[in-house]
C-alpha cells in the first residue's frame, strides 16, 4: 500500500501566455483549474499507474479534494477544516518555456488539528507500507513536522519518502528517511554546492547515505534523473517528447518511483518507470499529469545507465 500525505493541498490555476508583458494586458491562451499539491498529485499518479494507494490529508469548505478524488476514483481519507483552500497561480510563457508560480499560504491550522492528523496517519499505516510525505507544510505546522513523522513511521516499519524543501527538509533528513527526492536547485540549496557535475553530486549523495538516507532520487529536470543508494547509482535520461507543461513532472517522477518500488522493482527498473511517468507528464498542458498509456509507451525508449 502507498499512502500519500497531503497536509497543504491547493487549487492550481494554470494560465498560458506567449510572453508576459509587465506593462500591458496579457492575453491568456489556456486556462484550467485543478485540485493539486504534491501529495494529491503523487496519489493520482500512483493510482493511474496501477498501485494500491490512499490519499490522506486535509480538505476544506466544499470538500474540493474529496470531490476531485471521488471523480478520479482515487481512494482517500480526508479531514475537513474550516476555511477556503489556498490557490496557486501558475503562468507559463509558451515562447520561453518559463513558468511563474504565485502560491498562497493557506489558512492556519491548530496544534490539535495537526496532532489529530498525525494520529490518523500512524493508525492507518502498517509495516511494509510506502508513505509519501511531500509538499509544503501548512500554515501553523512546525518545520520539524516531517522529521517527527519520519521517525515514527520508520519505527512502524514503513518505507518513508520525503519530498519537500526549505526548513522542513534538513530535520527530516536527520531522521534517515528511506528516500528523498530533491530537484537540482533544491539539492544545491540544501548542500551549498555549486558543482553540478555527476561525480560531485554522487559524492554528496554518498555522504547522505552514510548519514542514514536510504535512497536519493535527484531530478535533473530535462536532463533526466539519478537514483542512488549506498551501494549503487543509476542515471536515466528523459524521453524526447513535445513539452506542453512542466508542472507535476516531479510528482509524476515520485509517484512512478513509489509505484515500481512497492511492486518490488529493482533500482534501474524503478528509475526507468519513474522517468517514463515524468516524461509522459510534460506531454500534457498545465497541471495535468501523466497517463498510464503514455508512460508505458515511453518505457522502451528509456535505458538506465549504471554510474
Amino acid at each position: 500500500m502507498i499512502i500519500s500525505l497531503s497536509l497543504n493541498p491547493c487549487m492550481d490555476k494554470s494560465l498560458s501566455i506567449g510572453k508576459m508583458d509587465l506593462d500591458n494586458p496579457n492575453r491568456v491562451t489556456l486556462e484550467r483549474t485543478d485540485v493539486g499539491g504534491k501529495g494529491v498529485n503523487v496519489a493520482r499518479v500512483a493510482h493511474t499507474l496501477g498501485a494500491d494507494v490512499t490519499l490522506m490529508g486535509f480538505d476544506f469548505d466544499g470538500t474540493p479534494v474529496q470531490n476531485a478524488m471521488e471523480k478520479e476514483q482515487v481512494p482517500c481519507l480526508m479531514t475537513r477544516v474550516a476555511g477556503d483552500m489556498r490557490v496557486n497561480l501558475k503562468i507559463r510563457e509558451t515562447d520561453t518555456g518559463r513558468t511563474v508560480e504565485i502560491n498562497e499560504k493557506g489558512v492556519p491550522l491548530s496544534e490539535n488539528t495537526l496532532q489529530d492528523m498525525e494520529n490518523m496517519l500512524l493508525s492507518a499505516c502498517k509495516e511494509g507500507d510506502f508513505v509519501s510525505l511531500s509538499g509544503s507544510l501548512p500554515n501553523g505546522a512546525p518545520p520539524s513536522t516531517y522529521a517527527r513523522l519520519t521517525e515514527k513511521l520508520k519505527a512502524k516499519g514503513c518505507f518513508v519518502a520525503v519530498d519537500c524543501d526549505g526548513t522542513a527538509l534538513p530535520p527530516a533528513i536527520a531522521k534517515g528517511p528511506s528516500l528523498i527526492k530533491p530537484n537540482l536547485p533544491e539539492f544545491l540549496a540544501l548542500t551549498g554546492t555549486e558543482d553540478t557535475s555527476v561525480p560531485a553530486l554522487l559524492a554528496i549523495c554518498k555522504k547522505y547515505h552514510e548519514q542514514g538516507v536510504g535512497m536519493i532520487c535527484l531530478s535533473l529536470g530535462a536532463d533526466g534523473a539519478i537514483l542512488s543508494t549506498r551501494e549503487e547509482a543509476w542515471f536515466c535520461a528523459t524521453a524526447d517528447v513535445p513539452v506542453r507543461g512542466t508542472q507535476g513532472a516531479g510528482d509524476s517522477l515520485l509517484g512512478g518511483l513509489l509505484c515500481a518500488l512497492s511492486k518490488g522493482g529493482s533500482l534501474p527498473e524503478a528509475l526507468q518507470f519513474a522517468s517514463a511517468a515524468a516524461s509522459a507528464s510534460v506531454m500534457r498542458p498545465g497541471t495535468l499529469l501523466c497517463t498510464k498509456e503514455d508512460a508505458l509507451s515511453l518505457l522502451p525508449r528509456l535505458s538506465p545507465v549504471r554510474l
